[in-house]
């Protein structure tokens, strides 16, 4: 039971991780703009305005990694193995980026500290990860 634990601890480090990427590369997006100082405002606009559009991948990793964690489905590092490969690609660390969010998010690590705050803290995360295979 041991390595479940260890694991779920694991999956809830790397959700934790993505969440606050997530946090901050909203807070980066919306700006100084007034109209979003509302929490309730931003919220809004991170669902159905377009200019948030870009960051529904690492929106739907986080959820699809929440679901797993909730459902005790992680058994072992390995099974974070999808979560962490899908968070390099998002960085662009792997084959396959998605371009718009490659771009708007370098965007904000160059504007927001934040930004790049939460992403070392995630790629920490990611090095405890097993590493993909060699293809």
């Amino acid at each position: 039971m041991e390595p479940t634990n260890s694991a779920s601890a694991l999956g809830e480090d790397l959700s934790s991780a993505l969440k606050a990427l997530h946090r901050a590369l909203i807070l980066a997006e919306a700006g100084d703009d007034e109209t979003l100082q509302n929490p309730y405002t931003l919220l809004f606009a991170v669902i159905g305005d377009p200019r948030f559009a870009w960051t529904n991948g690492l929106s739907q990793l986080i959820v699809r990694l929440d679901e797993m964690l909730t459902a005790g489905e992680i058994a072992s590092p390995d099974d974070l193995l999808p979560f962490r490969n899908e968070a390099a690609r998002l960085l662009g660390e792997e084959g396959g980026a998605d371009n718009e969010f490659r771009l708007r998010y370098l965007i904000a690590l160059k504007k927001a500290p934040d930004v790049a705050l939460a992403t070392g803290r995630l790629r920490q995360i990611m090095a405890e990860l097993p590493a993909p295979e060699a293809k």
